[in-house]
């Protein structure tokens, strides 16, 4: 439900009244990042939309021409809910193989002692899973004040009002204090908020935060590691749209000197399913960064990381694309991932979350058009992943010739 990823950068964050002053010294998750200096973070985590932290904004009902027929039960709700919920969360609960994925994690989890604590509970599905897993307890926080209300209904019509309780806050203001009344300490820390990139969402800023303060020693986390993955791609389809060569003897090239090889883009902007495109991979997926939920902290990612790849054949790197897995079980047996070939029968999977795709330029070569970048089979070649400061989103640059940094 990204816009383009020049917005997730630094510019995001400024300041807009959704978050709090870093230096006010009220306790709050800004303070706290402020103060702990977790590898000299300096970002701020992104905050989902129409959450209690993300201010007052306008009504479906607002939004709307006084003259539109708007449904009474639509009329009061944020804009961005009703916006984000028919945007991916339809396609998020349909994803059948996704919701399969954290059954089978919370199966070889979960035991009558259970104290299980989602963050981001959205419909509350993960939570009916672990408690008709038979958890003794289940602590649901979302921030959303009408979404919190929706899983209500959905936990008591499926008859788990006893057992899942709702907190309608963000999870990095609910304290120790607050879950002691359920029970004591959770004994499993579940999320699913994952973004089309892996960390889109700052999974980890308020997974980190959860487990340092929220969970008990020695509890589970799940999805407990994950990993970002990148791969050099061809596709003339992909070039076909956002590219222009010449139309009848006619010379558009000029036009390419607008060509935005900068940022990160969603196949979902451009419309299109990344597994219906005509492509070919010109180097080995590889990953780019990797996560522990259980235990890494926020600014892991650093500024930027080299990989030396090999071309496995001749060709045009149009684009770099982004994907990502993430893993549970014993020996990670379980796997979860966004690749296109990983989505191809997934319809649900590539509408909310599909891939991230980066055009590429040969940025050795300076002049008032993009240079295509060619390679040929066996070149060996290094790819810069660099991350904004809020590891939100990330760019890729690809350069001639081995890293020499590994």
């Amino acid at each position: 439900f990204f816009s383009t990823a020049a917005s997730l950068g630094a510019n995001m964050y400024e300041d807009d009244g959704r978050y709090d002053d870093p230096e006010d010294g009220d306790g709050s998750f800004d303070d706290r990042i402020a103060t702990t200096g977790l590898h000299g973070f300096s970002g701020r985590p992104y905050v989902p939309p129409a959450s209690s932290a993300d201010g007052s904004g306008p009504s479906f009902g607002d939004n709307m021409e006084s003259h539109f027929v708007v449904p009474r039960r639509l009329r009061d709700k944020p804009y961005e809910l009703i916006e984000a919920a028919n945007d991916w969360h339809y396609a998020m609960m349909n994803d059948l193989p996704r919701n399969e994925f954290y059954r089978s994690a919370l199966r070889q989890l979960i035991t009558p002692e259970s104290f299980v604590l989602e963050i981001g509970a959205g419909s509350g599905l993960l939570s009916i899973i672990a408690a008709s897993l038979g958890a003794r307890r289940v602590v649901a926080i979302e921030a959303n004040m009408h979404l919190a209300n929706v899983a209500r209904q959905i936990i008591h019509a499926n008859g788990y009002g006893d057992r899942i309780h709702i907190i309608n806050k963000m999870s990095t203001d609910v304290s120790p204090e607050e879950l002691a009344q359920y029970g004591g300490r959770p004994t499993l820390l579940l999320s699913e908020i994952l973004g089309t990139l892996l960390l889109g969402e700052s999974a980890l800023h308020y997974v980190a935060d959860a487990r340092r303060r929220l969970l008990g020693p020695g509890g589970a986390v799940v999805p407990p590691r994950g990993a970002q993955f990148a791969t050099l791609v061809e596709s003339f389809d992909i070039a076909s749209i956002t590219s222009v060569k010449s139309w009848e003897g006619i010379s558009l090239d000029y036009f390419n000197s607008l060509q935005d090889t900068t940022s990160m883009v969603f196949t979902k902007q451009y419309g299109f399913r990344f597994s219906s495109a005509a492509y070919t991979e010109l180097a080995p997926r590889t990953p780019v960064l990797a996560i522990d939920f259980s235990a890494d902290e926020v600014g892991v990612w650093g500024g930027e990381s080299r990989t030396t790849l090999r071309a496995t054949r001749a060709g045009t790197v149009h684009a770099v694309m982004a994907s990502w897995e993430v893993y549970a079980g014993e020996a990670d047996a379980l796997c979860m991932a966004t690749h296109p070939d990983a989505t191809l029968g997934n319809f649900p999977r590539d509408m909310q979350w599909g891939q991230g795709l980066q055009l590429i330029e040969d940025t050795s070569v300076d002049g008032a058009k993009p240079v295509p970048f060619v390679v040929q089979e066996g070149e060996l070649l290094t790819l810069v992943t660099r991350y904004s400061v809020d590891g939100v989103t990330l760019q890729f640059e690809l350069l001639r010739g081995a890293s020499s940094e590994e």
